[in-house]
């Protein structure tokens, strides 16, 4: 085994040697997205702080884990000096996961709380609260020659904590006295983990490693309801750990260890063009449906889970509003003039190998332009298979627009034909936005008549983009093996066949203003449009206002101030447009 292959120094000139080995030995892996996705990460994030911690995913777990440096000392015992690290170890399930009804119940507080993402997401050991989530230990020897290096993880086989007191409610008890207030199988839950980070030295240093596993017993903790904590004499937790090692055995005289054939819960993918492709999801959505709003507030319970996804938005038309209007942790690549349904389809390759290079993401998701036929689109994906794995078909659907005003008992509705139909036909889950702006009759018979065109599809309303994103996620952990409806072959009517936004008339109008327009003058001009007139976006300077970030969609305009944004033009899109000039 060669050190110097994960460190290319001498230990000894810093006190955070082990530290530096973890970093180096993460952080290479990382290099590459696809050797990373191959060894089973799924993200790992050094903490902004001085002190040195991590948070990370890998495959197979839905929790984040966290990893804190506690520090290092010198073992003199062996017949060759060795330095050991230890890192305290934690588990952050999901705030909705049902592993936190075995938790401290401090822990489920926490996870409850709307502070809980925030903390996790900036995790860097030093906050109290988290102290619950602290489940087991990582240690890291190295040999002060070089030639041996050891990992090992050490929890609780349970980990039970007991309420002396009780834990009293409702005239009843929530734990009785001497009960466990938790049970939580801490070694469990640190396996996949352990099995990534040994893959990943095995690849570094370039040999396969002698797994072994040890057992210990210590004192059980018991609380009492004053908040003291003392040991249970007794009372004995069972230990387990397990050990990855390279070169020379570091082990201490103390443990006793017994030798593994393979390493548990070694991550194995599935064959290698499938490990190295990204997730491509599709969302689709009539105009001024509300899709960039949903697709933020998506974004943001994504990032919150530490599973960062990139964007690539279609603009039908030269204003790329909705590209501006997302920043943050989200690479975005921007595909204008055009739609990807038609007349930009093979500018996606180029896109997609855009942003896959510049964002190691395990998804990523297409924003098309409103006028978007997803059948199209999914046809083309088809040839990309090379590059991602066609996803989830998305489509936002505008309560608002297609509820309408009172018709006439035997009227045609909006879904019932064109792109809207579409769209809504072809999806795997149907985002029913602004649900909040219609009647409950007027919604119930609206899902009535979604269901008649799209059977199989995930419903869920929504309000302001918001949805309940854990529902979302289980629906697509329940279809991951199985077929999308998306993807299965539809037999569609003989209007909807090569359905694109030129068979229906729609066409995009940019214009550029060189000086302020005033409000009236604005809304002279959407309406001179006249009724074909579908979506207006854009951002531009209004006369007493600013720079402003300009909507309209259903008829309604909204206008809201962008202090950081440059005036980028208004596109107006729609059917038959009569665009005039705004004198200057």
């Amino acid at each position: 085994m060669k050190l110097e292959k994960i460190l290319p120094r001498a230990l000894g000139e810093s006190s955070s040697d082990c530290a530096s080995i973890f970093t180096s030995l993460v952080m290479a892996a990382h290099f590459e997205r696809t050797r990373a996705r191959a060894l089973g990460w799924r993200g790992v994030r050094p903490s902004a702080s001085e002190h040195p911690s991590w948070t990370c995913r890998v495959a197979g777990s839905d929790h984040v884990f966290g990893i804190r440096f506690d520090g290092e000392e010198t073992d003199f015992s062996l017949s060759a000096p060795c330095l050991r690290g230890f890192f305290s170890l934690y588990v952050f399930p999901q705030a909705e996961s049902p592993l936190l009804d075995i938790f401290p119940l401090e822990a489920l507080r926490v996870a409850l709380s709307s502070a809980y993402p925030d903390a996790v997401r900036e995790f860097c050991g030093d906050r109290p609260e988290l102290g619950s989530f602290h489940l087991g230990q990582l240690r890291l020897d190295v040999s002060f020659a070089g030639d041996a290096l050891a990992l090992t993880v050490k929890a609780p086989a349970r980990h039970r904590v007991l309420a002396a007191d009780g834990i009293p409610a409702d005239g009843g008890w929530l734990v009785k006295p001497g009960a466990p207030e938790c049970d939580v199988p801490a070694f469990r839950l640190f396996l996949r983990l352990f099995a990534v980070l040994a893959g990943t030295a095995e690849q570094q240093l370039g040999e396969k490693a002698v797994i072994s596993r040890g057992m210990a017993s210590a004192p059980r903790l018991c609380f009492h309801s004053n908040g003291r904590m003392e040991e249970c004499p007794d009372e004995q937790e069972t230990l387990l750990s397990l050990t990855a090692a390279f070169g020379p055995s570091l082990a201490p005289k103390s443990e006793i260890l017994r030798l593994l054939r393979s390493l548990p819960a070694r991550y194995r993918p599935k064959e290698l063009a499938q490990r190295a492709r990204p997730v491509l999801h599709v969302l689709t959505g009539f105009l001024g449906a509300g899709k960039t709003t949903f697709l933020r507030r998506w974004l943001d319970f994504l990032h919150g889970r530490e599973r960062y996804t990139g964007v690539i938005q279609n603009e039908f038309g030269k204003v790329e509003l909705d590209a501006a209007l997302i920043k943050g942790d989200t690479i975005v690549e921007a595909l204008d003039e055009g739609c990807v349904c038609c007349s930009l389809a093979d500018s996606l390759r180029p896109g997609l190998e855009r942003i896959i290079a510049a964002m190691p993401a395990e998804q990523f998701i297409l924003e098309t332009s409103g006028v978007a036929n997803p059948t199209n689109i999914m046809d083309a994906l088809n040839d990309l298979r090379d590059i991602v794995t066609p996803g989830l078909v998305i489509a936002v659907a505008d309560a608002l627009d297609l509820c309408g005003p009172e018709q006439a008992e035997n009227a045609s509705h909006p879904e019932e034909a064109g792109i809207r139909r579409a769209q809504i036909k072809k999806a795997d889950v149907v985002i029913l936005n602004k649900s909040d702006m219609v009647s409950k009759a007027a919604l119930e018979a609206l899902t009535a008549r979604l269901r008649t065109v799209n059977r199989k599809a995930l419903l869920l309303p929504a309000r302001y983009g918001n949805i309940p994103f854990a529902e979302l996620d289980a629906w697509i952990d329940a279809h991951e093996e199985k077929r999308l409806p998306s993807h299965a072959p539809q037999l569609m009517h003989i209007s909807e066949q090569g359905l694109t936004h030129a068979k229906e008339g729609y066409m995009a109008q940019t214009l550029e203003f060189e000086n302020p327009v005033s409000l009236d003058e604005l809304e002279a001009l959407l309406h001179d449009a006249g009724p074909g007139l579908c979506r207006a976006k854009g951002i531009i300077s209004i006369k007493d206002k600013g720079v402003c970030i300009v909507q309209y969609a259903a008829g309604r305009l909204e206008i809201t101030p962008a202090f950081d944004e440059s005036p980028i033009g208004l596109a107006l899109i729609g059917a038959g447009l009569h665009v005039r000039e705004i004198a200057g």
